[in-house]
């Protein structure tokens, strides 16, 4: 759909429009949805890829020979 740039390009141009009154709340669930799908693709993120997502970290040192 929309990549994270896109995204948070939407989300502060709906802080500088002109909101009148029947439509401010339409507005403030779109900034809601806009926020939540930002959050959700930086916690995609920073899990990295699918595949090493549930593998554990090997916690012992390297050993030098």
């Amino acid at each position: 759909m929309f990549d994270l740039d896109e995204l948070q390009v939407l989300r502060s141009s709906l802080n500088v429009i002109d909101i009148k009154g029947k439509n401010a709340q339409f507005i403030a669930g779109l900034q809601v949805k806009l926020e939540k799908e930002i959050l959700k693709i930086k916690k995609e993120i920073e899990a990295g890829p699918p595949e090493l997502q549930n593998k554990e970290k090997n916690k012992e040192p390297i050993k030098k020979q």
